[in-house]
């Protein structure tokens, strides 16, 4: 072999190595960089547990020390800005359960309620455009209608339907029908009642015409004098409606509260480019409040 041909083996072998070696390093980078990835995220939802922690602690003192006997969107509670963090901002939204249609009656043994409630229901996805079968598949997955035994859909996988209590509002999502929309219903509805009552310093117009439906001449009056300031007792519903509507009155009673102790709290989470979800549901009572159910999870309603 001479010099030139020897020379050209070396440089063909240098190459080769030199393209292992590049290729490899290339590897090395690429796994290093999804290693600082994961790290990266792993950091974030730490900070973001940290975060999530300590703005619960946050909110329990501030129920503690909570000392009126109602409960209204005046409150400081419901009023929290956005908090700066150090790469980022958390997002706080808290609300009562009771300010929305509790799905819980649906499954009640008093058939007052259950009534009550499916006609709520039935008012809620007519004005949402849902149609009957929306409402019927809704009774039977939560049990209030008897499913004979058989699988819940036939067209579908086969399950059979829940018959009890949702735990979270996701669960709607396996209903078929409710597939594509059931998200349209979540604004309106809570997965259980708190004693039964909606809250009418907090309930929005469609819940209380929904479920409340006596109340409905009186809606506009009950908006504008919440507005200006809260309902602090009950009985300021009785002025409203004048002593010729007694028996109304007292047939709603069961149903009308201003005070709550069932509240969601979803905090948002936005560090560097992830967002972060957490979902707690916590129950009050007196001057103790304590977690109920948690969830880290994705952005939509669950409680």
């Amino acid at each position: 072999m001479n010099k030139n041909m020897k020379k050209g083996s070396i440089l063909v072998t240098v190459l080769i190595i030199i393209a292992a070696c590049t290729t490899l390093v290339l590897f090395i980078h690429e796994k290093t960089m999804n290693a600082y990835g994961t790290v990266i995220s792993l950091q974030n939802d730490y900070q973001g547990a940290v975060y999530a922690m300590t703005a619960v602690e946050a909110l329990e003192m501030a129920f503690k020390y909570d000392e009126e006997t109602y409960d209204s969107s005046s409150d400081i509670w419901a009023q929290i800005p956005p908090i700066p963090l150090d790469n980022g901002f958390m997002t706080v939204y808290i609300k009562p359960l009771n300010a929305k249609v509790p799905l819980a009656g649906l499954v009640s043994s008093d058939e007052k309620l259950k009534e009550r409630t499916e006609n709520a229901v039935t008012t809620l996805l007519s004005e949402l455009e849902l149609t009957e079968s929306n409402i019927y598949d809704l009774k039977i997955w939560a049990g209030s209608s008897d499913p004979t035994g058989e699988r819940f859909d036939l067209n579908s996988a086969p399950y059979s339907a829940k018959s009890s209590q949702l735990q979270t509002l996701a669960e709607l999502a396996y209903i078929p029908s409710f597939k594509d929309e059931y998200k349209k219903l979540m604004p309106y509805v809570s997965i259980a009642g708190d004693n039964n009552k909606i809250n009418l310093n907090m309930a929005s117009v469609e819940v209380i015409k929904a479920f409340v439906p006596e109340l409905e001449p009186y809606v506009e009056d009950i908006i504008s004098t919440r507005e200006t300031e809260p309902f602090k007792d009950i009985s300021a519903i009785y002025q409203l409606m004048g002593s010729a509507m007694q028996d109304e009155y007292s047939k709603i009673l069961p149903y009308i509260d201003v005070k709550s102790s069932l509240f969601y709290i979803k905090l948002e989470l936005n560090i560097g480019y992830d967002n972060i979800y957490y979902h707690l549901l916590v129950q009050r009572k007196g001057t103790n409040v304590s977690p109920v159910k948690y969830i880290e999870g994705n952005n939509i309603e669950y409680f």
